[in-house]
């Protein structure tokens, strides 16, 4: 297995652990004010996106090719 399927697989988890915690996170707040609501899912978002984001950097770093 090469360093690109390394890389592959470590996607794959980083997207189902943060499908799980969106999901343990969106039961906790299922029931709680709206503005507790407006305030998290954005924050939650955006931090979804920084993790993939730094995911593929550090992937592009280390794959050649």
């Amino acid at each position: 297995m090469d360093l690109e399927e390394k890389y592959a697989i470590a996607l794959g988890v980083l997207s189902i652990l943060l499908l799980i915690v969106g999901t343990v996170l969106g039961r906790v707040l299922a029931h709680a004010p709206a503005r507790v609501t407006r305030t998290v899912f954005p924050i939650a978002a955006v931090a979804t996106l920084a993790s993939f984001f730094i995911f593929v950097a550090i992937a592009r770093a280390h794959v050649k090719g």
